[in-house]
């Protein structure tokens, strides 16, 4: 049955006395949000790295992967200036390389006649194709071997030609040591002449002294 008249007025009345007071009891003090409420979360920022942090961590990297191609025995009076640094392997040097008495391990592609005539031509800039070619020829049929771990190295000593009897000339010692089927180990030195052939026999005895452990590992995969 419908309220009508002061029935109808008196429920409209509490209903809105009860909407009051749940908005007052609902924004007391206890309702209020209190600074213990909140809470705070801070995200941890990453660390930005510098280039120079970056370069040293490719250097370390490259350094460790490098390090383990090559193993060796310096001989008498040689010294190791760096490890492994962009194509080298490592850069030794005769003495304390002061005076650039520098030997530098490095692998690359080619023929040794094709890098043998190319390290007569830095010793002989103007001399012509038809000269260098005869000195590589002479180069070639003088040089020396020794083996590596079961593969032959070779060993060239090339010497800058000068007219001057008492100009003291250039000469560089290399050694060539087979890899793989397209890479050769370069070792070089380049010097005074009277530096590398008092060099020779220590040079001889270094290149017998290297390990590959590519060259082990062949070895080890071909007797299986």
């Amino acid at each position: 049955m419908p309220l009508t008249g002061r029935g109808a007025s008196s429920v409209l009345q509490v209903f809105v006395l009860m909407v009051v007071a749940a908005c007052v009891s609902g924004c007391g003090p206890d309702a209020a949000v209190k600074s213990t409420d909140i809470r705070r979360y801070v995200v941890p920022k990453e660390k930005t790295l510098s280039a120079d942090d970056i370069a040293q961590a490719n250097r370390q990297s490259t350094g460790l992967n490098q390090s383990r191609q090559i193993n060796y025995t310096l001989p008498e009076g040689w010294a190791e200036v760096s490890g492994p640094s962009g194509m080298r392997l490592a850069t030794l040097a005769i003495g304390d390389g002061r005076d650039g008495q520098e030997i530098s391990i490095i692998p690359a592609s080619g023929t040794n006649r094709s890098n043998v005539e190319r390290w007569q031509k830095q010793l002989d800039k103007d001399a012509s194709t038809e000269e260098i070619a005869d000195r590589v020829d002479r180069a070639m049929a003088k040089a020396g071997s020794v083996d590596v771990q079961g593969q032959k190295a070779t060993i060239v000593l090339l010497t800058q030609s000068v007219e001057d009897d008492e100009k003291v000339g250039e000469s560089i010692l290399g050694g060539m040591l087979p890899m793989d089927e397209s890479r050769t180990l370069f070792v070089k030195f380049r010097g005074p002449a009277e530096v590398a052939r008092k060099e020779q026999k220590r040079f001889v005895a270094f290149m017998a002294s290297l390990r590959l452990p590519q060259i082990n590992a062949e070895q080890a995969d071909s007797s299986n």
